[in-house]
């Protein structure tokens, strides 16, 4: 929270020491944004009350990671920080934080249709494509500016050092728990540039401090922002120099050798897999039919990419892979049976929100102990397979995997020996707060998030809480291997001897 009120003095002491640059102060008040309607504090504030009130009645898992007192504090922190003539960019970013504080990832905000039209037009955007490792950011694009900064390591960026700007912007969206594979990986390419020009504002210049990695010269250049056309040109030819997968194929299937296969699942949406005329279950027997007809001995899954999708599907994979009974969910948990909130959501049509509510009495009754469970039967998990496959497993995952996707990694952890490749699974080991979403439109700012209802809860126990499923062997994304497009995750899994079959 910025502190405005200081004694004299200490305004003096702080006076001669090195002060903020006004971009830091007041990133969105400046002339870029002077077209940007201002809303009255009492708009904000009635915005802002119904946000955290439809968090606390919609979001069944709101205080899985986090308690409702540390929630409410950080409310009224954020809440203290609304004045008079704020704009949406001002407004977004007292939110956005509220948020993330749930620690789900399924809970997004958005901006509203009038902002990200500005963006589009009048946005001011860092003119860079970066693949991050940690708390560096290396820059993919070739020239910025006419300054060769391909492989350059961002030091600062306007003063600020790269670390603290990611950790600003890390607040402002959310993760399951406190993982942060998945925040590192989502400020990849262009995103960085975007997500910087909505937390940390839209100058006429950056100052762009780098390290070269070759010769450990340090470099500070000036260079001007870019629009987001030409940003989105940066990351197609970003995306083209480093021959970028851009496939938009579900999944796909490939023997390396006689004796190795691939199967890779970037999505378990049934939707996606109908676009391009693949059927999931038809796909997923028919890879296995070929390993065990073949016997194959060692298969390498690649979720690296897999949000998941349509509910059952990880479970239907994973049922290929044994023989005997498991439990998916301990219970699957909704907050309650209508929501006062519906008026300014996507089922506030009546036909829609008359569904909705049958919906949801249809698959789950209220407990003996107070809460909404699902109904017994509702949903049955698929059942092992007589002949799954027994050769030697692993995962290959990344900040990506997470929903299904990491669901699927947690069962596979929970009742198998595979071996996990790459980077903690963005998804939680101990399950999520997902399926029906709805989704909020503040009447005033129009901003939009996303709330989900349903509380998954896995039947598994070997996991850290908070946290997703941890590789046996972590792979730090490396530049120089990108820049060779070496598969490193792949490469590391292939160099690891078979120790054990899975169970």
């Amino acid at each position: 929270m910025r502190r405005h009120h200081f004694h004299f003095i200490l305004a003096i002491i702080l006076f001669s020491c090195k002060q903020p640059s006004k971009q830091q102060e007041n990133p969105f008040t400046s002339a870029t944004f002077k077209s940007l309607p201002k809303y009255p504090s009492e708009g904000l504030l009635s915005d802002f009350d119904l946000l955290v009130n439809s968090l606390k009645e919609g979001h069944t898992g709101i205080y899985w990671y986090s308690s409702a007192k540390s929630f409410d504090s950080l409310v009224s922190v954020q809440r203290a920080m609304i004045k008079d003539s704020m704009n949406g960019f001002q407004f977004y970013n007292i939110v956005a934080p509220i948020v993330a504080f749930t620690k789900e990832d399924h809970c997004d905000i958005s901006l509203s249709d009038e902002l990200k039209a500005f963006q589009r037009q009048q946005g001011k955007f860092l003119p860079l494509s970066v693949l991050n490792s940690g708390d560096d950011a290396f820059i993919l694009s070739d020239t910025v500016s006419g300054h060769a900064f391909k492989g350059a390591r961002i030091v600062e960026i306007n003063g600020l050092p790269i670390k603290t700007i990611k950790e600003k912007i890390y607040k402002t969206f959310g993760s399951d728990g406190n993982i942060m594979s998945s925040k590192i990986v989502f400020l990849d390419g262009i995103r960085l540039a975007v997500e910087y020009a909505k937390v940390m504002g839209q100058p006429d210049s950056f100052n762009i401090t780098v390290v070269y990695p070759s010769s450990e010269k340090q470099e500070t250049v000036s260079v001007k922002p870019v629009t987001f056309k030409t940003l989105k040109a940066i990351e197609t030819s970003v995306n083209v120099a480093y021959h970028t997968d851009t496939s938009n194929l579900p999944a796909s299937f490939k023997c390396l050798d006689g004796n190795t296969a691939q199967l890779t699942f970037k999505t378990f949406s049934n939707s996606n897999f109908r676009k391009h005329s693949m059927n999931f279950r038809q796909f997923t027997d028919s890879c296995f039919n070929i390993l065990l007809n073949a016997e194959v001995d060692i298969l390498i899954i690649d979720m690296r990419e897999n949000g998941g999708g349509s509910e059952g599907n990880e479970d239907y994979l994973f049922s290929w892979l044994t023989d005997k009974p498991y439990i998916k969910y301990d219970s699957v948990e909704l907050s309650r049976f209508a929501f006062s909130f519906i008026n300014y959501t996507d089922y506030a049509k009546d036909s829609d929100r008359i569904d909705l509510y049958k919906e949801l009495r249809y698959e789950n009754e209220l407990t003996g102990s107070g809460r909404i469970l699902r109904r017994k039967g509702i949903y049955t998990p698929t059942p092992p397979r007589a002949h799954p496959f027994k050769g030697h497993l692993y995962i290959l995952t990344s900040g990506w995997t997470y929903s299904g996707g990491a669901e699927f990694c947690s069962l596979v952890r929970e009742h198998t020996n595979a071996v996990f490749v790459g980077q903690e699974t963005g998804g939680g080991y101990y399950g999520n707060t997902s399926g029906t979403l709805l989704e909020l439109t503040l009447p005033v700012t129009k901003l939009s998030i996303s709330i989900p209802i349903l509380k998954f809860n896995l039947a598994v126990h070997k996991g850290i809480p908070g946290h997703g499923v941890i590789p046996d062997f972590e792979v730090k994304p490396s530049f120089e291997a990108f820049s060779k497009g070496i598969d490193q995750e792949l490469e590391q899994a292939l160099s690891v001897t078979p120790a054990v079959e899975i169970k």
